[in-house]
């Protein structure tokens, strides 16, 4: 988290010996690389092209997204034992009217605002595509064998079609990055009753994690919670 850029980033690596941390570092190093040399606006390079359909904030997080996708794309290419190497990659941007997500993989972004819980991140999984299909229910999903398959990550493909969104920034919005390892293993409900129930981003990120390990939480478990009051975020 990067208070100075206004930019948060979660990523969840993959691959065996310790090469899924070695990408999540990766992937949250040259993300925020390019985040920070692009802050200028006026002297920006786009090395994957400007989409004019999206804001600027918008194609700044998909050329760092790729940016990072291109790095590790090329580690696995050159060392055969990075095979299978990649990562999920959360980022956010924060200014005082509102915020921007990208995200590729199956970490996710949700809005607490006015008691509703929203997933905003598009889950890059087999199982979330068979929801979206209508071939498959929510909790189904979560408790299919097929659930962490997913269809794309950074370093996984040559090019990735990263997702991103825009937003107003609200009075009173806690915003929840959570890797699969919490999301998957708390109960939604628990979750929502967590975010509504504290008002400080550090006791809703303690109390989210204590729920993960009550819960057994079988995988890495990783959040970040940024709460916006009157326009600061904490």
């Amino acid at each position: 988290m990067d208070d100075q850029l206004g930019v948060c980033l979660l990523a969840d690596g993959m691959g065996g010996h310790g090469y899924g941390e070695l990408a999540a570092e990766l992937a949250v190093e040259v993300t925020h690389r390019f985040l920070a040399a692009s802050r200028d606006t006026l002297d920006v390079t786009w090395p994957f092209g400007y989409d004019h359909t999206r804001t600027l904030d918008e194609n700044r997080l998909v050329n760092a997204i790729q940016m990072a996708n291109r790095q590790i794309w090329r580690a696995v290419m050159e060392k055969p034992q990075y095979a299978g190497m990649g990562s999920t990659l959360i980022a956010l941007s924060v200014d005082e009217e509102r915020f921007v997500i990208g995200n590729v993989g199956d970490s996710r972004v949700y809005l607490l605002r006015d008691g509703q819980v929203q997933q905003l991140s598009v889950d890059d999984s087999w199982v979330s595509d068979q929801v979206r299909r209508g071939s498959m229910g929510e909790q189904q999903a979560r408790s299919h064998s097929m659930r962490n398959v997913l269809t794309q990550a950074v370093g996984t493909h040559s090019e990735l079609d990263v997702h991103t969104a825009v937003q107003k920034l609200q009075d009173g919005d806690t915003l929840l990055l959570a890797t699969d390892g919490i999301y998957g293993v708390v109960e939604p409900s628990t979750m929502r009753s967590i975010l509504y129930s504290y008002s400080e981003a550090r006791a809703v990120a303690e109390c989210l994690l204590a729920a993960t390990l009550e819960a057994g939480a079988p995988d890495n478990a990783s959040c970040i919670v940024v709460c916006c009051r009157r326009g600061k975020h904490v």
